[in-house]
């Protein structure tokens, strides 16, 4: 029975969007490092850009860039754009001043999926999983993505952006060939059979986010553990893009570093990691997994 206020899956198309009320996220934070500030927009471009302009300028960590309208967000390498409609789903991104070495910067990543999937199950009662690298899913649909960008000098991190996309009440579209033909987008509308507060949605993430990123480096192993219970990638024949005009690398996914690599193991019994790439993914037979 969906809750007051909430409208039922048979009432999907009667779903009106509604702006965000972003001042009831602020509010809801205080007292939080992710969340201090939020700089909302009605509509922009891309928050990971506002945010990347704003860190670069000295923003403080925890600053928050929302938006109710993105007209020109973007996947990892660029491969897509995301067009948020107004009143439909989530476009935030998050800057932070990680004390982290380059090598540990997918951390961010894997703790962004944790969160998203801790607050949507909390929020909107549905079991996510993670697809490495960047892909939050429920079953083989997926339901957002994760786009961390950062600044270095030299070996130091002077600022990483984190930005994450949800499917909301309304689909997000998104122009570009997905990596796995397998990835039917779907929403927080779809999947739950009601519509979904993103104002609840966003207050659960961004304060999942201030917990787990405060452990950060020394509970790596904690969130690791964490990551591994929702990684759907594990155990599976994967085919791995390192670069567009790379060769394709085919093995069993086994294990992720403690750099949040995801550790492959080839036909020939060589296992490698691989720190980012472009994955697709079928079950593997129970002889490729043993």
């Amino acid at each position: 029975m969906p809750r007051h206020g909430e409208k039922s899956l048979a009432d999907a198309s009667d779903v009106i969007p509604a702006a965000l009320r972003w001042e009831a996220v602020q509010e809801a934070l205080d007292g939080q490092t992710i969340g201090r500030r939020i700089v909302y927009f009605a509509s922009t471009g891309s928050t990971n850009d506002v945010a990347r302009r704003l860190a670069a300028a000295g923003e403080p960590e925890g600053t928050v860039v929302l938006a109710d309208e993105q007209t020109a967000g973007r996947g990892r390498a660029g491969k897509s754009r995301w067009l948020t409609p107004a009143g439909t789903s989530i476009a935030v991104s998050v800057v932070l001043r990680p004390h982290l070495t380059p090598q540990r910067l997918p951390l961010l990543s894997l703790m962004s999926g944790v969160a998203a999937c801790e607050a949507i199950q909390s929020v909107a009662r549905v079991n996510c999983s993670l697809k490495w690298p960047n892909d939050v899913m429920v079953k083989d649909r997926k339901l957002g993505g994760i786009l961390v960008e950062s600044a270095l000098v030299g070996s130091n991190v002077t600022f990483a952006v984190l930005g994450i996309g949800l499917n909301g009440n309304l689909l997000v579209n998104q122009l570009g060939r997905l990596p796995d033909a397998a990835s039917v987008p779907t929403t927080l509308l779809a999947e739950a059979g009601i519509a979904v507060s993103r104002e609840d949605v966003l207050i659960a993430l961004l304060t999942a986010l201030d917990r787990l990123y405060a452990t950060l480096p020394a509970g790596a192993s904690s969130l690791l553990a964490r990551y591994r219970l929702r990684l759907q990638t594990l155990k599976q024949s994967v085919c791995i893009m390192e670069r567009t005009d790379a060769t394709p690398i085919e093995g069993i996914a086994e294990d992720i570093t403690q750099e949040g690599a995801l550790i492959v193991r080839l036909p020939s019994g060589e296992r490698c990691a691989f720190a980012h790439g472009a994955v697709s993914v079928r079950t593997a037979s129970p002889a490729e997994v043993a």
